[in-house]
């Protein structure tokens, strides 16, 4: 215990941020060994003629999200999942237990929130998880970008109590393979 506070002590004094971790979390998608059903949905962008392949399949417990991304008429591969609306009510981040390679992954957030007739996607990237090693990445909800097909809104609200999906998506100008391997997301408030 003393030794946690004289850290903490030196971290102040030397102007470092220091944030103590009060957040309640609660499970939103977890994956284990007993699941033997893949509930989530693939979309890449040949939806709009691209090239990109990718898809989810669960493998020793966790879910993996892998293919090749083509960045030649898209460049994007993506899962979704539906989650009970009211589920990430008063969340202010979401944190990813994953295993990723070295690319940018992001997670998108859709609401009943509609523009052009279209339910808008919020998305941001997931920061902080290692590479080639599990750990936990945070999407902080309040840098969450708003768009329809691409397109930015940047006069669109989000409300993280009316989440009814989440997914995950590659995004990130790069060709080439991926992979990451997710085992639980939390919505921490």
């Amino acid at each position: 215990m003393r030794f946690s506070f004289l850290i903490l002590l030196a971290a102040l004094i030397a102007g470092l941020p220091v944030r103590a971790d009060t957040m309640t979390c609660t499970t939103l998608v977890e994956h284990t060994d007993a699941d033997t059903q893949n509930p989530w949905q693939t979309v890449n962008d040949n939806v709009m003629g691209g090239r990109s392949s990718g898809g989810s399949s669960l493998q020793d417990g966790a879910l993996v999200f892998a293919g090749s991304t083509n960045t030649n008429g898209g460049g994007f591969s993506s899962i979704r999942l539906d989650v009970p609306r009211g589920a990430m009510a008063g969340a202010q981040e979401l944190r990813v237990h994953m295993k990723r390679d070295a690319r940018a992954y992001s997670i998108t957030v859709r609401t009943n929130a509609r523009s052009f007739g279209r339910r808008i996607a919020f998305r941001g990237p997931i920061e902080g998880a290692p590479e080639g090693e599990w750990g936990t990445g945070v999407l902080n909800l309040s840098n969450l970008e708003a768009s329809i097909w691409g397109r930015k809104l940047p006069n669109a609200v989000f409300d993280a109590s009316e989440v009814v999906e989440i997914g995950l998506i590659i995004y990130d100008g790069e060709d080439g393979p991926f992979e990451m391997q997710l085992s639980r997301i939390e919505a921490c408030s």
